[in-house]
């Protein structure tokens, strides 16, 4: 079986993938995470024991091992880890994946993937709407919440935006396919269907641009992604948080 589901932000919201909560999975069932896993968060993992018991405690065992977990990457993902050369880039499903570890992939930007007879393009990334500090909007009820602000290369990094290879990596796989897949797997929406999933406050992100073109050449059956905190859908595209969803289903 392959599920679906949100923002898990390294086990901070990832109650309803407890075994408690997520009794129907079973050994060999696939969880796609729409972006912001953070299971590759701290820029210290390698000398604060505190940080790397609590990274190993949640990628070994909140994500069960029975399961295979897939992600795009979000904004909250250490990039200078990710993509520095910590995890190798391997070959899964017919696409390309950081794995970082046995049961945990991290999607490459812009690849195609075969997963139970369906295609996949996934294209993470998303711009952090919170690296100052300030009242900010979240949520589509857009709750007022004070930040503090992020520190680029402690709790942000300037990778979370998709660069020019990643756009021209996903151009090129779609050419392949003739722009049809099956599912999109996003963090963000495309720009012009974000107003069905966050109020438009919220100031625009380089990468919803750069899936709005996507969006306007592709086929797809459905698309998905997480990043806007609810669960939500408009026609053929839906928002993921909290819930864990059938693929099937959708």
């Amino acid at each position: 079986m392959v599920y679906i589901t949100g923002d898990l932000h390294g086990g901070v919201t990832a109650s309803h993938i407890s075994s408690a909560h997520f009794r129907q999975a079973g050994a060999g069932d696939i969880v796609i995470v729409c972006g912001d896993l953070g299971g590759v968060w701290w820029h210290d993992y390698h000398t604060n024991a505190k940080h790397k018991r609590e990274e190993n405690y949640f990628l070994n065992s909140v994500l069960r091992k029975k399961i295979t977990w897939l992600a795009v990457d979000g904004n909250h993902e250490n990039f200078a880890r990710l993509f520095g050369g910590e995890f190798p880039l391997v070959e899964t499903f017919g696409g390309r994946a950081y794995q970082v570890r046995e049961h945990v992939y991290y999607l490459k930007r812009g690849d195609l993937f075969t997963i139970n007879g369906s295609t996949f393009l996934a294209f993470g990334g998303a711009s952090s709407h919170d690296k100052e500090a300030g009242w900010q909007s979240r949520g589509y009820d857009e709750k007022r919440v004070w930040y503090k602000g992020r520190t680029e290369g402690i709790d942000w990094w300037p990778e979370e935006v998709p660069s020019q290879d990643d756009i021209c990596n996903a151009y090129h796989n779609l050419d392949q396919s003739d722009w049809r897949v099956d599912h999109v797997i996003s963090h963000a929406c495309p720009l012009n269907l974000r107003e069905h999933f966050v109020k438009n406050s919220r100031s625009q992100d380089p990468t919803e641009l750069i899936l709005q073109d996507i969006y306007d050449k592709i086929q797809f059956k459905s698309w998905h992604f997480g990043h806007y905190h609810n669960e939500k859908r408009y026609e053929k595209l839906s928002c993921h948080y909290d819930q864990v969803q059938l693929v099937a289903d959708l």
